[in-house]
């Protein structure tokens, strides 16, 4: 049975004693055994790293890390930046970055006393001029790393397509595959940033097929997307929106997830952890945000039942 993984950062509260409730009640349901983390967010700093490491519930074992919002945020900056950057200068700046998310993993480690985060999760920026073989050579610097028992997996966002403004633009599922199947890491797709990619909910359904022939599909993640302007903004924004009827622009609905979850399992190995990352209104209460996720994994329950 895969772990079930909820992304909590992108649901959780202002302020640090409404975060802690929050953690508190997640930690209560018995069906989500970990988180995302966001890097950097409270991994960045020593003390959020000692905060994060005492808040989050002792039982969570099965944790993961996304370095997604770092990667964005210097690309943003440098449009060279990233693992899979053809100019060295770009690739060497994301390598130094992937060295301090190791060293903050250790650090985490070290005050939460034992090491629960089993993935990180990383990504073939840049934007447009992504090469599969400056990945191929940041895969092999990073696998000389120490990543305090995590293993690294690829996680897959839109790629870049001709002509239409990217949400990251990365490289395509193919090559990511084909990277992973080489230095023997998993890829993990996220619902929405395959149907932003496509425009359409089968795009995720291949890339997800995809992965799972390859065998090589180590997560699968659920957040929205749709086509029109919401609170959570612009048409095809990758922005975790819920999903439908909590938000009914979202083309993510059960009977979408349950087809997701069904050709997930035609892999042979199964699969590390399914997990649900959503954005919520701003004014909700710590019950309604546990609400949007565990709609999502009751879903991904039936799916696992008709499968």
């Amino acid at each position: 049975m895969p772990s079930f993984v909820v992304g909590a950062y992108a649901s959780l509260p202002q302020g640090r004693e409404a975060q802690e409730a929050y953690y508190d009640l997640l930690g209560g349901q018995p069906w989500i055994d970990g988180t995302e983390i966001p890097f950097p967010g409270d991994l960045a700093e020593t003390a959020d790293r000692i905060w994060l490491a005492g808040q989050l519930p002792r039982h969570w074992k099965n944790n993961t890390v996304t370095a997604i919002p770092g990667t964005m945020q210097h690309v943003w900056k440098d449009p060279n930046f990233g693992l899979a950057s053809p100019d060295e200068d770009g690739r060497r700046f994301a390598l130094a970055f992937f060295k301090q998310l190791r060293d903050a993993l250790a650090d985490f480690a070290q005050w939460r006393g034992s090491q629960d985060v089993k993935f990180v999760e990383i990504h073939t920026a840049p934007t447009r001029i992504a090469s599969r073989d400056a990945m191929t050579a940041s895969l092999q610097a990073l696998a000389q790393l120490d990543w305090s028992g995590a293993k690294l997996v690829i996680e897959h966002c839109d790629a870049y397509v001709e002509g239409r403004k990217p949400e990251k633009g990365f490289l395509p599922i193919e090559d990511e595959i084909a990277l992973c199947r080489e230095s023997g890491i998993g890829l993990t797709v996220n619902w929405g940033r395959s149907v932003v990619e496509g425009r359409k909910v089968q795009t995720a359904v291949e890339h997800i097929e995809a992965a799972a022939g390859a065998g090589v599909l180590a997560g699968l993640m659920f957040s929205g997307s749709g086509p029109e302007e919401t609170q959570y903004g612009y048409g095809w924004i990758d922005g975790h929106l819920p999903m439908n009827p909590d938000e009914p622009t979202s083309l993510m609905d059960a009977a979408a997830i349950g087809v997701a979850v069904k050709a997930a399992g035609e892999q042979g190995e199964p699969l590390a952890y399914l997990g649900a990352k959503v954005c919520v209104p701003k004014d909700a209460t710590a019950e309604e945000r546990l609400g949007y996720l565990a709609r999502i994994h009751d879903a991904v329950l039936a799916g696992r039942a008709g499968a």
